[in-house]
């Protein structure tokens, strides 16, 4: 059995042969659409199209030659008309009504304990009873917020997005 660096430097010996003659032995690609117009005839050379005149610009090899071209004109014709805005408008949203007082209490209930969590989490000494309270305010908050919405859905509120 040889050994493992041996091993190692032929596999990079047989590498490097492989890689350096690899340009000789490739094909080169088909053009796009040769498989349907394949000729034995040489290719001739391209007729200019008729644009107007602009600086040349030199596109990619194709077929192993370079093709010149010039850019075309991107004015837009004279007949040519703008779209149709028709896009969708929806109408003004009614103006929001002023919560009640039960929503008012349960949102300030639930916001003290926020400021409280915080004030504990960035390191302000509080006592434990104010911890407490945090902890009451949130639940009572909560179950207040709960008990502010709706029973039931209005007939005519649908089922969600309409096409």
């Amino acid at each position: 059995m040889a050994e493992p660096e041996e091993d190692r430097e032929s596999v990079d010996r047989t590498f490097a042969e492989m890689v350096a003659g690899y340009h000789l032995t490739a094909d080169r690609p088909e053009p796009h659409g040769a498989e349907l117009t394949q000729t034995d005839e040489p290719r001739t050379e391209r007729a200019e199209p008729a644009v107007p005149p602009g600086p040349p610009v030199v596109l990619p090899f194709v077929d192993a030659t370079p093709v010149v071209a010039t850019p075309l004109s991107w004015r837009a014709s004279p007949e040519r008309q703008e779209p149709v805005d028709d896009r969708y408008v929806p109408d003004a949203l009614p103006p929001l009504s002023r919560p009640g007082t039960p929503s008012m209490v349960g949102w300030v209930a639930v916001l003290f304990a926020a400021v409280v969590v915080l004030a504990a989490g960035f390191g302000l000494p509080l006592p434990t009873w104010l911890g407490w309270l945090a902890v009451c305010s949130f639940i009572v908050g909560c179950v207040v917020l709960l008990t502010q919405l709706p029973r039931h859905r209005p007939p005519d509120a649908g089922d969600g997005a309409v096409l």
